[in-house]
């Protein structure tokens, strides 16, 4: 069952099932990889639930111009996309009364579904997360770099990694949910995605792993080093490591995300590539 909405701005698609989303996505969605990485982990999350959500796509010119769905948050993910086809959706998200709790996405399809979605409303957005999308080709970034081994964490490991990941979350700007970390830490770590950087004479100095995957990337997550090792290289070798794996594991590039303050960080020192501002606007 589809319903089709037309105005002079497009044509909403919504469809009945996530699977026939994603074949009629998928290729749009691939175009930028990088950019609307987050689509495959909704889709695995509402596979494993076996829940479903809205999804759907804005045709302009016959050609599909922005894809969406409301995650299990509530939250609507956007991807690239052009700015008519932002207002689109959110003139169609408000003939359906739509109950969301904000939207995320590449910056400037938020910026301008959030300001069409808030037009005339009393309320205003409650406020604004931004990170960098950062990414790598796995082969070229190896050139002349050797991986450290990493170890996967195993269920022994798991009182220092809750310890860790607790202080991850503390750390954060602004504080991440702990228990929503540690769930995140212990299914990367039934999966084998998960692990920790030995060095001799130190011990276990650093921790991160992959959260999810899109079909030739790797997302990094959870990079950490605790404060007294920080400043002696540790997270840059952890970073190749990690790039290591994920070649090893037949991907072709790692994506990862970066609180965006604009100032050089790891990920630019060591020659990430800068893909887009990704934002979180809260209704």
């Amino acid at each position: 069952p589809r319903q089709m909405s037309k105005q002079t701005m497009g044509k909403v698609q919504a469809y009945g099932d996530l699977a026939s989303f994603f074949r009629n996505s998928s290729l749009f969605l691939l175009d930028a990889e990088f950019e609307n990485n987050l689509f495959w982990e909704v889709l695995c999350k509402f596979q494993e639930s076996r829940k479903s959500a809205w999804a759907g796509n804005v045709f302009l010119e016959g050609k599909i111009s922005l894809s969406s769905m409301i995650m299990p948050s509530g939250y609507l993910l956007l991807s690239t996309g052009t700015k008519d086809a932002s207002i689109r959706l959110a003139n169609y998200g408000k003939e359906k009364k739509w109950k969301i709790q904000g939207v995320t996405g590449p910056d400037e399809s938020v910026t301008s579904f959030g300001r069409e979605w808030l037009k005339g409303r009393k309320e205003s957005s409650s406020g604004k997360k931004e990170f960098m999308i950062y990414s790598t080709s796995c082969l070229s970034f190896l050139k002349g770099r050797q991986a450290p081994p990493l170890k996967v964490v195993e269920p022994a490991n798991w009182p220092r990694v809750q310890a860790w990941t607790t202080l991850f979350a503390n750390e954060s700007e602004p504080p991440l949910d702990c228990n929503a970390l540690l769930s995140m830490s212990r299914a990367m770590m039934l999966k084998g995605n998960l692990f920790l950087m030995h060095k001799e004479g130190v011990g276990t100095c650093a921790m991160g792993g992959f959260g999810r995957s899109t079909p030739h990337s790797l997302v990094i997550n959870e990079v950490f080093v605790p404060k007294e090792l920080r400043g002696m290289g540790y997270g840059e070798e952890l970073i190749i490591g990690l790039v290591g794996q994920a070649g090893e594991r037949g991907k072709g590039n790692c994506i990862l995300f970066s609180d965006y303050g604009g100032r050089q960080n790891l990920y630019d020192r060591l020659g990430f590539e800068k893909i887009v501002k990704f934002c979180e606007l809260s209704f």
